[in-house]
Order: C-alpha cells, then sequence, then structure tokens
C-alpha cells in the first residue's frame, strides 16, 4: 500500500501542476495520468525537495521540448520510451530500465510504440517549488 503524506487537495493540486509543468502537447494531454507518490522539502539541504510522481501515459503520447530543473531519476514499469536529448542519440527505455537526466538538458520524450502506452515513476531531486519540467524554446 502506498504511504501518500499530503492531503487528498494537496495531492490533486501537485498532479495538476504537475500535468501542466510536464510540458505534454495540448493534443495528447489527456493521455496522461499523473499519480504524485511523495513531494517533501530535504531536511538539511536547504531549498532542495524531492518529488516522486507515476506516470501512466497513453499511445502516442509526446512531450514538448523541455528542461528539468532538477535531477531527475526514471524507472520504467511497463511499455517504452523514446528519450531524446540535445547532443546524445536517441535512446529507448522498456519495462525494468532506470535512466538518469541531467539538468537543464533540453530534451523531448515520447512513447516509442504507436500503438503501446508506458508506465513510469519520475523521481526528482530539484529545487524546492520548481515542477518537474518547463518549457524549453531555442
Amino acid at each position: 500500500m502506498r504511504k501518500i503524506t499530503k492531503s487528498f487537495t494537496s495531492c490533486t493540486i501537485m498532479a495538476i501542476s504537475v500535468a501542466l509543468g510536464f510540458g505534454l502537447n495540448a493534443a495528447v494531454a489527456d493521455q496522461a495520468t499523473t499519480t504524485p507518490v511523495l513531494k517533501t522539502d530535504l531536511m538539511g539541504v536547504d531549498g532542495t525537495e524531492a518529488n516522486i510522481v507515476e506516470f501512466d501515459v497513453g499511445a502516442g503520447w509526446e512531450t514538448e521540448r523541455h528542461t528539468h530543473p532538477g535531477h531527475v531519476f526514471v524507472y520504467m514499469q511497463e511499455g517504452s520510451i523514446l528519450v531524446d536529448v540535445d547532443g546524445k542519440e536517441p535512446q529507448t527505455y522498456t519495462a525494468g530500465d532506470a535512466f538518469y537526466e541531467l539538468p537543464d538538458k533540453p530534451m523531448t520524450a515520447r512513447t516509442a510504440s504507436a500503438d503501446e502506452g508506458a508506465r513510469f515513476i519520475v523521481f526528482q531531486v530539484g529545487p524546492t517549488g520548481e515542477p518537474i519540467m518547463v518549457p524549453h524554446s531555442d
């Protein structure tokens, strides 16, 4: 059983903020469900918080070009996604894979299959109050 440390209202507000902050294209925004797991300040590390969110995305899901203000760790639970970070070869991650995304690196992500969605956990350690994703334009 998951332990949620915030009230239902706080979690609902956070889920909406995360979905909007994750830079989802308007056409496929309804293909992503976010479930807040934990959001907490880190004691002894002023101005830093941990944020854990589960994403369940449909086939055809794609993010806008974006950056992360904090360090992001992703664990793939189901399906596969293609991650394209500026300066690197695009990488496909499947169920059981885990990967790390550096802060402030422009990137996009999408489901790797046109017919299959994906489910993954995002864990970010970053500045307190910042979203998981920030839209990025050239």
